[in-house]
């Protein structure tokens, strides 16, 4: 096997490549499974190429891609709603300000960081 994110179905007897679903030039950097919902899956794309993450409800099967104006670092689904996730993300500006974002792009809702004048 090389070094590509792949999946199996059947235990490892065979694998398909995960690209071959969200497109051969995306380069994808973490995957995470719902703990509610094992068959729920979101994977995100390396922020050195673009910013986007893409979602399963199928394990994998297929992706619905959004992309995204910020750069996820990290994600946490929440241990029982399986729409609801967590993600972490910094722009190094030392977070004075906090504020919830509620245009609830692609199902998101997030907090927006801004500096404050």
């Amino acid at each position: 096997m090389d070094e590509e994110n792949q999946r199996s179905t059947d235990y490892g007897s065979t694998y398909e490549r995960m690209n071959d679903k969200v497109g051969s030039k995306t380069v994808l950097s973490y995957l995470y499974v719902c703990p509610s919902n094992k068959r729920k899956i979101m994977v995100l794309t390396d922020p050195e190429f673009e910013s986007s993450v893409f979602i399963s409800s199928d394990e994998g099967a297929s992706y619905q891609k959004y992309r995204l104006s910020f750069y996820i670092l990290s994600l946490l689904f929440h241990p029982t709603q399986e729409d609801w996730a967590l993600a972490y993300s910094h722009d190094q500006k030392d977070g004075p300000l906090w504020t919830l974002n509620t245009r609830r792009q692609h199902n998101f809702v997030d907090m927006e960081h801004s500096q404050t004048t």
